[in-house]
C-alpha cells in the first residue's frame, strides 16, 4: 500500500525519525496506528448501548445521583486516613 502524505505528516515522521527510535517511516506509522487502536473503543454491539444507558436511569432513578463534591470529599478522606495508617 502506498500514501500520500501531506507536508505536516511527513514533518511529524522526520522529527520521530531523528530520535532515533525507529528505523524508518514504516515503524513511525506503525506505532502511530498501534496507539490511536488501543485508544479508541471497540464500538458497541446493535442495541448495546441503548441497553447500558437505560441500566444507568434505571440505576439513577433507584439510588439516585452523587454530588460530585462530596464524592470527591470522601475520597480524598479515605486516602488520608490509609496514608495515616501507612505511617503508623
Amino acid at each position: 500500500m502506498r500514501l500520500n502524505l501531506g507536508a505536516d505528516a511527513q514533518k511529524l515522521i522526520r522529527e520521530q525519525l531523528k530520535t532515533n527510535r525507529f528505523n524508518d517511516a514504516e515503524e513511525v506509522v506503525l506505532a502511530g496506528l498501534k496507539s490511536l487502536a488501543a485508544r479508541v473503543p471497540d464500538e458497541f454491539e446493535p442495541g448495546e448501548f441503548d441497553a447500558l444507558l437505560a441500566d444507568g436511569e434505571r440505576s439513577i432513578e433507584r439510588e439516585g445521583t452523587l454530588d460530585g463534591d462530596k464524592a470527591l470529599a470522601a475520597r480524598r478522606a479515605r486516602r488520608r486516613t490509609r496514608r495515616k495508617s501507612r505511617v503508623a
